[in-house]
């Protein structure tokens, strides 16, 4: 009887330890926050951005904030943004990476992507996927 206890308790404390495992690595998805002004010129992007995401389907959260309604303000007072932005993208609380050597900011268009140079960013699309990519292997 005690041997039979003592075998189910190492079952259960072994599927415990399986279950917290294959959560750590499996049931967290890449956060991506994504503030955005809903303007001609940059639906173009926030197209491209949204299919892009899609493809990861449940390994990447994003939530969607539009710079001009009350819950895009909130997001920015929150994080202190402050400023013309027309897209900021925020991954797992950070938009400023290194991808293969380079400085990358997801913020403003992307390179070459703009009609006015000031709002260009120093990313692209596949940027983005590099990082995804890295991210929800």
């Amino acid at each position: 009887m005690k041997n039979t206890i003592t075998h189910s308790i190492r079952f259960l404390l072994a599927l415990c330890i399986l279950f917290t495992a294959s959560q750590t690595a499996w049931g967290a998805a890449v956060k991506v926050d994504i503030l955005f002004m809903n303007h001609g010129p940059m639906r173009p992007t926030v197209a491209k951005v949204k299919t892009l995401l899609h493809e990861y389907g449940e390994k990447v959260e994003a939530d969607w904030y539009d710079v001009e309604q009350q819950a895009g303000k909130d997001f920015m007072q929150r994080n202190k943004i402050h400023g013309h932005i027309p897209l900021l993208i925020s991954i797992d609380g950070q938009s400023e990476f290194d991808i293969e050597g380079r400085a990358v900011s997801f913020q403003g268009f992307p390179t070459g992507a703009s009609p006015f140079k000031r709002v260009e960013g120093n990313w692209s699309l596949e940027d983005l996927k590099s990082l995804l990519d890295g991210k929800t292997k």
